[in-house]
């Protein structure tokens, strides 16, 4: 059988991967850190090879004698005080797997992207596959990491390397550890932590149909090919987002809302006490109110019908999530 190393597993979407392809009986092995939390894959039936993206030989051992590779790892973060990291882990990271890959001759790559990657159609309708990153001036660390990941990505597959990218949208669900900042936006809640709403939105989707979608990519699409992964009809306003999360956690939503001027201002505010007091994350950051303003809607389609995607509705995700966070001890 085939050996299938995956990247990222220790986290929120390549453990729920890994779950995935055991229940088919697949033969794994992932990379950890020394500093890895194990906690998502412990005693899970997978080889482990200490391995780092920043290290092409740590990638060649863990590549070798791997005939398909997920390269789920990188950083998602919307605060760093080093935003450099963001360019080691999600660009030059990806640089090192592909060119390991290649090198090793991989028969084929599925690459973890994300709609952060995806510009914003001058007409308003929904971002496909095909809508070209044109987010610069607004200086987005992390979705400025992805677009330059892509590019990396098509450098390679004009090598001859097969690949496929992925790009899963807002990810919801159980697993999520540490929390990544959708997480924290439950968790927020939660917590009574969300004073006030503004007129934003996100698509979501949930964790399991990412990962399924991530093995019906490496099963059925042509290398070259991306797919956005997400629900078809899962947008949602940040107010009806904050009043679906009160209702089915049992907290209460915030009745306040902001213009997104206003918003940005506390965002700052917080940034700032954040960078040079607390040096933990901030409530928000202007990053976040940047992306989440612009209500950008992203086309699913070509995910569900060449693959199959599965379609989790937002009201199960958002349960899910809650229930796990209560049943882990978060909330």
């Amino acid at each position: 059988m085939d050996k299938i190393l995956v990247t990222g597993a220790t986290g929120f979407v390549g453990a729920a991967l890994v779950r995935r392809l055991l229940r088919q009986g697949r033969d794994i092995r992932i990379t950890v850190r020394s500093e890895s939390n194990l906690k998502n894959i412990r005693d899970l039936p997978i080889e482990l090879v200490q391995a780092d993206v920043r290290s092409i030989d740590d990638l060649k051992r863990a590549i070798d004698g791997c005939s398909r590779v997920y390269h789920v790892a990188g950083l998602y973060r919307s605060w760093m005080r080093d935003y450099a990291m963001l360019r080691h882990i999600n660009v030059q990271g990806t640089r090192n797997v592909l060119e390991a890959a290649h090198a090793l001759g991989v028969k084929k790559v599925v690459h973890t992207s994300s709609i952060a990657a995806l510009g914003l159609p001058a007409d308003g309708s929904p971002a496909d596959e095909n809508t070209a990153f044109n987010l610069q001036h607004l200086k987005l660390p992390y979705e400025q990491s992805k677009f330059e990941a892509e590019l990396v990505v098509r450098e390679y597959f004009s090598k001859g390397l097969p690949v496929v990218i992925v790009r899963p949208a807002m990810v919801m669900g159980p697993g999520d550890l540490y929390p990544t900042p959708s997480g924290k936006i439950v968790l927020d809640m939660l917590h009574g932590r969300v004073p006030c709403y503004f007129d934003g939105g996100i698509d979501i989707v949930d964790v399991d149909d990412v990962a399924a979608g991530h093995m019906l990519a490496m099963e059925h699409a042509e290398p070259g090919e991306t797919f956005n992964l997400g629900c078809q009809g899962n947008f949602t306003d940040m107010g009806d987002l904050f009043r679906l999360i009160a209702r089915l956690g049992g907290v209460h939503a915030p009745f306040l809302k902001m213009p997104v001027i206003g918003t940005q201002i506390y965002a700052r505010i917080l940034t700032c006490i954040a960078d040079y007091i607390t040096h933990r994350e901030p409530l928000a950051t202007p990053a976040n109110i940047r992306i989440l303003a612009l209500k950008r809607r992203v086309d699913f389609s070509k995910a569900v019908r060449i693959l199959g995607l599965p379609q989790t509705r937002l009201c199960d995700i958002v349960k899910r999530t809650i229930n796990w966070y209560k049943n882990e001890g978060y909330a």
